[in-house]
């Protein structure tokens, strides 16, 4: 009777825990907070989501915030307190959010754990060229060299990120992308310190020069940075360095680009500079020729404030009395203060094959002078080279002076007969006899390869197959899958194309533990738990339903190419981050006080 009752205590006592267990996932609160309401134009804002009663991991979907901000970084924080035995828990996903407007913008509702959370208005206001830096930590400056310019003129562009503190890690600028414009970075970024008024600022500096293709308003971007900074304390069980992101924002500007003057033809050359020459070059110096001589010509056009790539041919022709030969031009780019320099240097090589004169005509190439606006035009002058015949040299129509002499050369005894020519070939001959050499030469090679055989080969046999078979196994163990990616890969990709879904699981669990760093992969629960390629979750979902469900149907619904395509562009995404990490490491900003 007893142990009947504590039984039915017990089974009421464990019902009631699963039913309030369930309804606290039920009634699972999510609350929606930001730092403020109203920001600055360039400042960031920070956005709670906090998450009560959480039992396990949580995949945010933060597609929505995309359309009016940024999201500069995530990160948790999970906290439990006990107030009078009540236990309670939550989890609070902090995101840095960017706004890309100013004026009235929105956070939009976000449906988390089966709940959807009200939106937020935010306000952007703009509050002059640096309201986002008033502490003077770091802030930015952007310059041109002119306001407006002619169309495939060259704009040089400076952005100097200026900053007073130490320990910048991860520096990242917003990327200059422009339609109908040809970019390119100068060099590397220059690093130095300046004073101003008194304080001491570090500086980063980027260079750009600019080719507007159109004419037009040129928009030149908004420019953004952001980065870390360590604030000198650590996590004491981790050890981790504190972090904290900072941001700094300026507003892009607008350049005009003028259309090419009336005067220039629409079929000419268009050549906006500051400066350009021609050079002639002889080699050897201009003299004399002779029939058969050869001289090279070298013409090199420098152009200041254009690549050379864009710069025109200027040496075609043909010549009367010379064969031309050209050679590849050569095209060279560099950069002196700041502006860009081409060169384009054609060589031809003249053949003189008539005595007379050689007329090298005139290059004449049109220009635009940027600085003063005027046409110009530079131009190698034209030259005559003089041509002698060979000394000694008769015409050839004077070479055989009747057909009648042609008959009576023909009838003469010649001056050598062949007998003389068998005479002579006689002479140069060496008789040897091959049998005695060959045979030398064949023994010679058998003992030395007796010789290697004996003192190397045999002493050494069981070292030589030792180290054969430990490359072997050595390039059998780099090959497999379980230690190369792209073999995983590769069989991933056949098992796709194949099939056998029990294969495509084995690969893919195979090729996940490759590209998934976070965590070991053994099986499918484990790639549907990582958080580091979320977009392969539904893949595996699809994969594990066509295997147990029992609709035979089910298998129809994967589709391998969609995997491998997939999968393709998260090996090439993590290879364009691979290089964006090695290049800010590169450039990676230095202390501004040495210690």
């Amino acid at each position: 009777m007893v142990s009947t009752r504590l039984c039915n205590v017990l089974s009421r006592w464990f019902l009631c825990v699963l039913l309030c267990g369930s309804s606290a996932a039920v009634a699972q609160q999510v609350e929606l907070t930001v730092d403020r309401n109203e920001v600055a134009r360039g400042e960031t804002l920070t956005l709670t989501i906090r998450v009560y009663d959480q039992r396990q991991g949580m995949q945010l979907d933060l597609t929505p915030l995309t359309t009016a901000f940024d999201v500069l970084g995530t990160r948790t924080s999970s906290q439990i307190r006990s107030i009078n035995g009540a236990v309670e828990s939550w989890t609070d996903y902090i995101i840095t959010l960017f706004p890309l407007e100013e004026g009235e913008l929105t956070i939009p509702a976000l449906t988390i754990s089966n709940q959807t959370t009200a939106p937020i208005a935010i306000t952007v206001v703009n509050e002059g060229p640096r309201s986002n830096q008033s502490n003077d930590e770091l802030y930015l400056e952007i310059e041109t060299n002119k306001d407006s310019l002619y169309v495939q003129e060259q704009l040089l562009f400076t952005v100097r990120l200026y900053y007073t503190i130490n320990g910048i890690r991860n520096p990242q600028f917003t990327e200059l992308e422009m339609e109908n414009s040809v970019i390119q970075l100068i060099g590397s970024p220059n690093q130095y310190e300046k004073l101003l008024d008194g304080v001491r600022f570090g500086v980063y500096e980027k260079r750009y020069v600019i080719f507007p293709q159109r004419s037009g308003p040129l928009e030149i971007p908004d420019i953004l940075f952001r980065g870390e900074v360590t604030d000198g304390s650590s996590n004491f069980v981790f050890r981790n360095l504190n972090t904290r992101r900072v941001t700094a924002f300026i507003e892009g500007i607008t350049i005009d680009v003028m259309e090419r003057p009336a005067s220039v033809q629409a079929d000419g050359f268009w050549l906006p500079v500051t400066n350009l020459t021609l050079e002639e070059q002889w080699n050897p110096p201009l003299a004399e020729l002779k029939v058969g001589d050869t001289i090279s010509r070298t013409v090199s056009m420098v152009a200041d404030g254009l690549d050379g790539a864009v710069l025109p041919p200027f040496s075609d022709m043909t010549l009367a009395g010379a064969n031309v030969y050209p050679d590849p031009p050569n095209i060279e780019r560099t950069f002196v203060d700041g502006n860009i320099v081409g060169t384009r240097t054609e060589t031809v090589s003249i053949v003189a094959t008539e005595s007379g004169f050689i007329e090298i005509p005139q290059i004449s190439v049109p220009w635009w002078n940027v600085n003063t606006d005027a046409a110009e035009v530079a131009v190698v002058p034209a030259t005559r080279i003089t041509v002698a015949a060979i000394a000694g040299a008769a015409p050839a129509e004077q070479a055989i002076a009747s057909s009648g002499d042609l008959e009576t050369l023909l009838a003469a005894v010649p001056v050598v007969d062949q007998a003389m020519i068998d005479a002579q070939n006689a002479a140069e001959v060496i008789a040897v006899d091959s049998f005695w050499l060959n045979l030398a030469i064949g023994l010679s090679f058998l003992i030395v390869a007796i010789s290697v055989y004996r003192l190397v080969l045999v002493q050494n046999r069981k070292a030589i197959n030792n180290y054969i078979r430990r490359q072997r196994t050595r390039i059998a163990a780099y090959y497999s899958p379980e230690n190369n990616e792209r073999v995983a890969f590769r069989q991933l990709s056949a098992a796709c194309r194949g099939s056998d879904i029990n294969q495509v699981r084995l690969t893919l669990i195979q090729w996940c533990e490759h590209f998934i760093t976070m965590r070991a992969v053994r099986s499918m629960e484990d790639i549907l738990q990582q958080t580091e390629a979320k977009e392969l979750h539904e893949p595996a979902r699809t994969i594990q339903s066509a295997l147990y469900n029992p609709d035979p149907n089910a298998v129809n619904a994967f589709n391998g190419l969609e995997l491998i395509t997939l999968i393709g562009f998260l090996r090439s995404n993590r290879l364009q981050k691979h290089k964006q990490q090695l290049q800010q490491q590169l450039y990676a900003l230095p202390p501004l006080y040495k210690t």
